[in-house]
């Protein structure tokens, strides 16, 4: 006699679709997996290469000198970037120095014109025009104008200015901040006051 019902062949079926169903859950789960993976994978090396970029963008002190026989000083920077130029107004600066426990600085951006400097230009470029450059471009060098002058704060007459240091034996620290991070330290000695003698 022939049977009419497989039972065996249902549960086989039953089987075959749990595990079809399992194979799609499986490759639906590993294509958002792999998706994922590749999502992080992006966002990481984009904020490797934006943190490398900042890491090596930075300015250079070359050299300084006494600008005039009062109160501001002559720099030479470099600015080097692996990143994107950056606009000159961004940049800020602080000149500060202590004596007898009175802090005493000057603060601004290098964009900001100041009426000592040569035609009120505070940086240009070495070897070209007195212009104040848009932006600092990698790898040339720049004059700077630091007036030690009237400032913010405790700041008064020539305080921090070549002259005022000198007399009286401190330093001064001259410090120039990046907008999108780098920053330079230089501390400032005047060994002998002149107007062209270097800075140490």
């Amino acid at each position: 006699m022939r049977e009419d019902r497989d039972e065996l062949a249902q549960v086989g079926l039953g089987a075959m679709i749990v595990f079809i169903g399992s194979l799609l859950a499986i490759t639906s789960s590993a294509y958002v997996m792999i998706q994922q993976l590749e999502v992080i994978t992006q966002t990481s090396q984009k904020t490797i290469s934006v943190a490398t970029n900042e890491a090596h963008t930075q300015v250079v002190f070359v050299g300084g000198w006494v600008d005039d026989a009062f109160d501001d000083y002559l720099l030479m920077i470099e600015f080097q970037s692996l990143g994107e130029e950056v606009i000159t107004d961004e940049i800020a600066w602080v000149l500060w120095c202590e004596l007898n426990g009175n802090m005493f600085r000057r603060m601004g951006f290098l964009g900001d014109t100041v009426s000592s400097a040569p035609d009120g230009v505070t940086i240009w470029e070495v070897g070209g025009d007195i212009d104040l450059p848009d932006t600092l471009v990698s790898g040339k060098r720049y004059f700077v104008i630091a007036d030690g002058g009237v400032g913010i704060g405790n700041g008064a007459g020539t305080n921090c200015g070549p002259k005022y240091i000198f007399d009286n034996g401190i330093s001064a620290y001259y410090s120039i901040y990046l907008p999108n991070g780098g920053h330079l330290t230089q501390e400032f000695r005047v060994n002998t006051f002149a107007v062209g003698e270097s800075i140490t």
